[in-house]
């Protein structure tokens, strides 16, 4: 139904628009009355007060409205007291229209104040209803035509007082059915505030026993502990009243194994049936009675009087969507489980998955941890880890008892692996360094092997693994001084042996004739003479090169001299094993700095390795050239060449290769004092090609450099007394 609020409003802004078009011509007609009228002074008088009083009080409300009720109230009063006033004073008067108009203006001004202000003007035309000579004296016209105007007045006001009064009560069961209707809807809203109210604390009561349970399930890391406590915390959440038994069941390997809440009630026949479904599935499974009754599947479920069951899938966050289980909850009671426990149900089960994979991860770490400090103290060497700011990550007990003992003997042990660590973090290459530690007998010899690991992406550690090779020294020094001792042993004897055998050859008539056989046994003698002292002096050198000891005496060489010289020294024995042996040299190449007899000793090496190598028909080639700041010296062969295993091995001491191909005696320390010799004068020595069958190539630089710059080379390599 319309409200005719909106109408009767819009028809009085229509009449108030035409009052205030109208309104001059009754303020001029009342002024014009006043002028004609004969009227006693103390009316006047009345009037002119009266009228003051009410400007004031309409300029006090228009001013404050506060207290606007008051005032018209104030303003009714002094409009009876006018009335009584002019009464008193002269009788029923055209006076009291003055009064009534005035009075009906302010009713109609503020009739949505109050409509008792109309009463006065209303009353007011009563008074002149009794005196009806008035209207019979035609000489007072004047009088008449004011008493019948102010009884107009008094009608229309009571006119409009019944018609206000009327559209008041309208207004008042018009806004009485709003308020009904708005009482309803306020019902209505408190009805479902209360609702809302009532869910939300059951949520809020849910949340605060899903928050109490998640951690109480959190404070444990014991898988056995973590299981337990998430079907307690399940039926603490849902209710002990509504739920009869709670199964958590986990796929191990091929087969499930589940936590019954209540194992002494049933067995896990009914938890199977559920997750096998859930994890068949992969979806949340939510059976009523019917269900349970009708369908066969479902018949464990019946077998123990279940009328609901709820199982939601247990997914694992890693990887992302497998599932390793189901949460499954039953009840005897029908409807207990709506989709609000099916929501709970699942959010729940995704916080206990996530607890069941902290704790396997925690069992997992600890497996690990107590394998990683098994290895750790069981390992025969020490190990120390550094992090980027020098500070020790981690150690085993060996490293702890190395950096004691050297403390206790003022070893720099700590600063030496320190720097090491430092090195890693700056460079980031693997390191392998021996260090000794400590002097005199207290002296220890570690063999070092660093790297860098990343074991996050913020996280780098220097990893050292420290090998004790104090014993290893010791027995090579035992070894050395051996050598050096035997070396020196058999050298005196054998020199004298030598000495002996060119008298006897030489001056064989001195000593007796000698026939041509007992001659070809003594030149075989000397020849095994010859050899075995090479073989000593090899020792020594080796011996000598290891210790720090070797002696090199430089001079200006030039290197293609050295060169022929060399192979014609060697071209007879080659020869004589059907190898030929050239060179091929430049016309002209840069004089260097060495030690000819020590460069030389290293072409004979080369060329008798090739000679031994080299099946009769082939050939040995010695050749040089100038590349930058060097001259690079090769021999190049046709023998057997070298295994690519064994590439790595041949300048070690004492190794010999096990190529059949390989002719004549050796002990295996040419190519080491090769190495020695070389890298003395600050060169290399390498091989460039070898292929087996087709020949090896050996090569090894002299760098070209100035007599002075060639001391501090040399003494970086060897160390002279």
């Amino acid at each position: 139904m319309a409200s005719p609020r909106p109408f009767m409003r819009s028809n009085i802004e229509q009449l108030q628009t035409i009052l205030r078009r109208l309104l001059p011509l009754p303020a001029l007609g009342l002024t014009w009355v006043i002028t004609q009228l004969d009227l006693p002074p103390s009316i006047l008088l009345g009037l002119v007060g009266y009228g003051a009083a009410n400007i004031g009080l309409l300029l006090w409300i228009r001013r404050t409205t506060l207290y606007s009720n008051r005032l018209l109230l104030i303003a009714g009063i002094s409009d009876a007291i006018a009335l009584g006033w002019c009464i008193v004073a002269a009788g029923v008067t055209p006076a009291l229209t003055i009064i009534q108009g005035i009075s009906a203006l302010r009713a109609w001004r503020y009739r949505y104040h109050s409509l008792w202000l109309a009463l006065v003007p209303a009353l007011a035309g009563l008074l002149y209803a009794r005196d009806f000579s008035l209207f019979a004296d035609t000489a007072g016209m004047l009088d008449a035509l004011v008493s019948i105007g102010s009884l107009l007045l008094s009608g229309i006001t009571i006119a409009t007082l019944i018609f206000f009064g009327n559209q008041r009560n309208l207004a008042a069961r018009e806004w009485r059915a709003r308020y009904d209707s708005l009482r309803r809807e306020q019902k209505q809203q408190v009805a479902s505030l209360e609702a809302s109210n009532n869910d939300l604390r059951d949520r809020l009561r849910r949340m605060e026993a899903l928050g109490e349970s998640l951690r109480a399930i959190s404070s444990s890391l014991s898988l056995d502990d973590v299981l337990r406590q998430i079907l307690d915390s399940l039926a603490y959440m849902l209710g002990m009243q509504r739920i009869d038994d709670a199964a958590l069941t986990l796929i191990r390997r091929d087969d499930l194994e589940h936590r019954i809440l209540h194992a002494d009630r049933h067995t896990t026949d009914w938890a199977a049936t559920l997750a096998q479904a859930v994890i068949a599935s992969r979806r949340t499974v939510l059976l009523d009675h019917h269900e349970i009754e009708q369908r066969p599947e479902w018949a464990a479920l019946a077998r123990y009087g279940f009328r609901t069951a709820l199982s939601v899938p247990l997914f694992d966050p890693e990887p992302p969507g497998h599932v390793r289980g189901a949460l499954s909850i039953v009840s005897q009671k029908e409807e207990a489980f709506s989709p609000a426990e099916e929501r709970h149900l699942t959010s729940f089960s995704i916080q206990a998955m996530i607890a069941i994979r902290n704790a396997e991860l925690h069992v997992q770490l600890s497996r690990q941890q107590a394998m990683l400090s098994t290895v750790l103290h069981d390992m025969a060497d020490s190990l120390i880890v550094y992090d980027e700011q020098g500070t020790v990550y981690l150690d085993n007990a060996i490293a702890r008892r190395a950096l004691a003992r050297s403390a206790e003997h003022n070893g720099r042990l700590a600063a030496h692996l320190a720097e090491i660590a430092a090195y890693l973090h700056q460079h980031g290459n693997s390191v392998s360094q021996e260090v000794a530690d400590g002097e005199g007998e207290f002296a220890r010899y570690y063999q070092i092997q660093g790297t860098l690991v990343n074991p996050s992406a913020d996280t780098r550690l220097a990893v050292l693994v420290l090998h004790d090779v104090t014993d290893q020294k010791v027995q090579e020094q035992q070894r050395r001084e051996f050598i050096a001792k035997v070396a020196h042993e058999l050298r005196n004897p054998l020199n004298t042996l030598q000495g002996f055998l060119k008298i006897v050859l030489k001056e064989s008539d001195s000593v007796g004739k000698l026939n041509e056989r007992q001659r070809d046994f003594l030149h075989e003698v000397d020849n095994s003479a010859r050899r075995l002292a090479k073989r000593i002096t090899e020792l020594i050198d080796l011996n000598r090169s290891e210790t720090g000891q070797l002696h090199l005496h430089p001079v200006r060489a030039n290197v293609i001299d050295l060169i022929i010289a060399t192979c014609i020294q060697q071209q007879q024995q080659v020869k004589e094993r059907d190898i030929e042996l050239a060179w091929e040299v430049p016309d002209q190449l840069p004089d260097v700095f060495i030690d000819e007899e020590r460069i030389s000793q290293v072409l004979v090496n080369l060329i008798e390795n090739a000679a031994k190598a080299t099946p009769a028909g082939g050939s040995i080639t010695v050749s040089a050239e100038l590349q930058q700041k060097s001259i690079h010296i090769h021999v190049t062969d046709t023998g057997a060449g070298i295994p690519p295993e064994q590439l790595d091995k041949v300048f070690l001491p004492f190794y010999r290769g096990s190529n059949p191909a390989s002719k004549g005696p050796h002990l295996g320390l040419g190519l080491a004092i090769c190495k020695q010799f070389v890298e003395a004068h600050g060169g290399k020595i390498w091989i460039e090609y070898s292929k087996v069958g087709q020949g090896t190539r050996f090569s090894f630089s002299l760098p070209v450099q100035h007599e002075l710059s060639f001391g501090a080379s040399a003494t970086d390599h060897a160390t002279t007394p």
